[in-house]
């Protein structure tokens, strides 16, 4: 998993189908330089394209993501995913 870091852990699935990830917080440690930019590639530990991210919210210490999905992955089931965790690119 070359240049890939930890994101979180997928928390929820919303009513508009985006994907709720609970920032890991080893990852972030209160500051804005180590955070994914918006649409950046979020994938799962096979390296298959989860979505992208659409937004940060709460705490710089402690962040949620809401990530755009991938059409494969709504064709394919978004319940499965939570709890997983996942990566960026």
């Amino acid at each position: 998993m070359k240049n890939m870091k930890r994101l979180g852990k997928i928390l929820h699935i919303t009513r508009q189908k985006e994907i709720v990830v609970r920032g890991d917080e080893k990852q972030f440690s209160g500051s804005m330089k180590g955070m994914p930019r918006i649409n950046s590639f979020v994938l799962d530990k096979s390296i298959k394209p989860i979505g992208k991210v659409s937004g940060m919210f709460g705490p710089v210490n402690k962040p949620y993501f809401t990530l755009k999905p991938d059409k494969r992955v709504i064709a394919s089931g978004l319940e499965k995913l939570v709890n997983e965790r996942v990566y960026v690119q």
